[in-house]
C-alpha cells in the first residue's frame, strides 16, 4: 500500500491534532525494566450509511491465535522505524482489506493503552496505539487476516467478547463515535 506521509497533526476538521487518550491498566505500572512493551497500532474503522448513522467495523480473531475467537480490531505490530498512525493502515490493509483509497480521514489519535498479562506465553505486554479512522460508506471489508468482520452500531460493542487490553479503547471508541453521531 502507498500512503501519503502521516504525521498525525490533523483532525477530522484539519485542526491541530488531539491528543490520544493515556489508558494505562494497574498491571503496567509496575513493569520490570526487564520486560519488552509490543507497541501494538490498532484502526478502529467507521462509517457512516447513507442515513447517517455511524458503523464500526470488528473483526474475530482466529481461533488458534493469542485470545483466540475474541473480538478486535483490526491492527497489529508497528514494525521498527514504522509510525504508528502508518502502521494501523497498513494492518487494516493486510487483516480486513481496507486500502488507503477508502480512507476519507487521516488516523485520529484515541487512545493509547498498555497492558500486561503473564499468562500469556509471548508478548506479556502492550502498548496499544488506537487510531479513529473514517471510511467511505461503500468501504467493503474482507477477513483477509481474521476469522470474521462485520460492520456493528457502536451502541453494540459491548456485546462482543474482547482482549481485556481493549476495555480502555473500546470507552474511548464509544465516546468518540458519541460525539461524531451528534454531527
Amino acid at each position: 500500500m502507498t500512503t501519503p506521509p502521516i504525521d498525525g497533526s490533523a483532525s477530522r476538521n484539519g485542526q491541530a491534532g488531539v491528543a490520544p487518550e493515556r489508558c494505562l491498566d494497574p498491571g503496567a505500572a509496575g513493569l520490570p525494566p526487564a520486560r519488552k512493551v509490543v507497541d501494538v497500532a490498532i484502526a478502529a474503522l467507521w462509517r457512516r450509511t447513507t442515513s447517517g448513522r455511524a458503523e464500526l467495523l470488528v473483526a474475530r480473531r482466529h481461533a488458534d491465535a493469542i485470545r483466540g475467537g475474541l473480538w478486535e480490531l483490526p491492527g497489529g505490530k508497528v514494525e521498527p522505524g514504522e509510525a504508528p498512525e502508518r502502521a494501523a493502515l497498513r494492518e487494516a490493509e493486510e487483516e480486513v482489506g481496507i486500502a488507503w483509497d477508502a480512507v476519507v480521514t487521516r488516523p485520529v489519535p484515541l487512545a493509547i493503552a498498555e497492558h500486561t498479562d503473564a499468562s500469556v506465553a509471548r508478548e506479556q505486554s502492550v502498548r496499544l496505539h488506537a487510531f479513529l479512522v473514517e471510511v467511505k460508506p461503500e468501504a467493503d471489508a474482507r477477513p483477509l487476516g481474521t476469522s470474521e468482520v462485520r460492520w456493528i452500531d457502536p451502541a453494540r460493542i459491548d456485546e462482543f467478547e474482547w482482549p481485556p487490553a481493549n476495555g480502555p479503547i473500546n470507552a474511548a471508541l464509544a465516546r468518540a463515535l458519541a460525539m461524531r453521531a451528534a454531527d
